[in-house]
């Protein structure tokens, strides 16, 4: 019997599990080069990617399923903080149960300020008495509520109002707006930008309905827990920035320069002129809103002013102007070690400014109407 020719030669692989090969071993380099990776960062760069626990007092915040977080209810804080001048002072801080820094007497005869803002407004930086509604209440014997957190947008400050203003019943509502508002009031417009809070919040949507949103790619998501493409992308923008010779652009730039035309920024824009429509729909009668910024950036500025005119409220810039002058100008420490919020001495400035304009614009008693007539 003739035996069968077999070959000594070994059977060649198929294409596909050539390829299935290829895509296997291809895949655990990068598995191996990712873990070797994120072991090397975690080691060598743990202090510049790994997020430090946040120190009184900068620890107010508690998430929230319907503001997204809020104030700590009964958050207190007793210590020294320094200004711009690296100087330092003491500071003794209360929020109570609802997170108010300020919460006056509702029955009381006393004319009623209702304050509302973010970080500004919630003023860690300084003790109670001398926050600048405290400081606004006793100049014009009135009774101050007053609610911040860092990093409210807009839509969250008027949640707070909503839940609040039939309570108090104020006779003035002061709300303290800020430039990077805007970024707080558009997710796509936080997730170009180099300011971040980076948590799920509220945010209006063009229909006027409320959808919730953690503003965050998902390649920023994931750079949360895999430090290496944080590393890897660190690289890639300086690799970009030097062959540019400048540095990469966030949207802050293109707010700065393109104006309404940087189409995120406009968007915020319209989404913000619903809010205030909505605060101006919510506003009890014969309650008077006054508006002041807490810095100066324009464009940012100039919308607020437009927004909040249109819709029959001032916007005071002047208490700014006055903190930012005395730091030019007299170059007098008016900040906190930040560079951003006021000092003891800022709140003064602010004080003063505001108590000048809202003493004229407070609703006058009726025996005064009664009397002119």
């Amino acid at each position: 019997m003739e035996k069968p020719n077999i070959s000594s030669s070994p059977m060649k692989p198929s294409l596909p599990r050539k390829i299935a090969f290829t895509l296997t071993t291809f895949l655990f380099l990068i598995i191996a080069i990712m873990g070797i990776g994120e072991l090397a960062v975690h080691i060598l760069a743990k202090n510049q990617y790994s997020k430090p626990a946040i120190k009184p007092p900068f620890n107010t915040a508690q998430k929230d399923s319907k503001l997204g977080w809020k104030m700590t209810p009964g958050y207190s804080f007793s210590g020294q903080m320094k200004d711009r001048g690296n100087h330092k002072y003491d500071v003794d801080i209360s929020y109570d149960e609802n997170g108010f820094k300020a919460f006056g007497d509702t029955a009381s005869g006393k004319p009623k300020l209702m304050f509302i803002g973010d970080s500004y407004t919630a003023s860690i930086e300084v003790s109670n008495r001398k926050s600048f509604f405290n400081l606004i209440g006793d100049s014009l014997d009135a009774e101050i509520f007053a609610y911040g957190q860092a990093g409210f947008g807009t839509l969250q400050e008027f949640m707070v109002f909503d839940e609040w203003v039939d309570r108090i019943q104020p006779d003035m509502v002061i709300w303290e707006v800020c430039s990077n508002d805007f970024i707080d009031n558009l997710a796509a417009l936080e997730m170009v930008c180099g300011y971040k809070v980076g948590e799920r919040r509220p945010y209006l949507q063009e229909d006027g309905s409320v959808a919730y949103q953690r503003p965050l790619t998902n390649f920023d998501k994931m750079q949360e827990h895999v430090w290496f493409l944080k590393w890897l992308e660190d690289k890639w923008m300086n690799a970009q920035a030097a062959a540019k010779s400048e540095k990469p652009h966030g949207g802050e730039y293109f707010i700065a320069t393109q104006k309404r035309e940087y189409q995120p920024f406009d968007q915020s824009v319209s989404i913000t002129e619903k809010i205030v429509e909505k605060i101006k729909t919510r506003l009890p009668e014969n309650t008077v809103l006054v508006g002041f910024n807490a810095d100066l950036f324009h464009p940012q500025c100039d919308e607020f002013k437009r927004i909040f005119e249109l819709n029959g409220f001032a916007m005071l810039d002047k208490p700014a102007l006055a903190v930012l002058v005395a730091q030019k100008h007299d170059h007098k420490v008016v900040k906190a070690a930040d560079g951003y919020h006021w000092n003891e001495k800022g709140h003064e400035l602010i004080a003063n400014g505001l108590t000048l304009h809202l003493r004229q614009l407070m609703p006058k008693p009726d025996w005064v109407v009664l009397a002119k007539d």
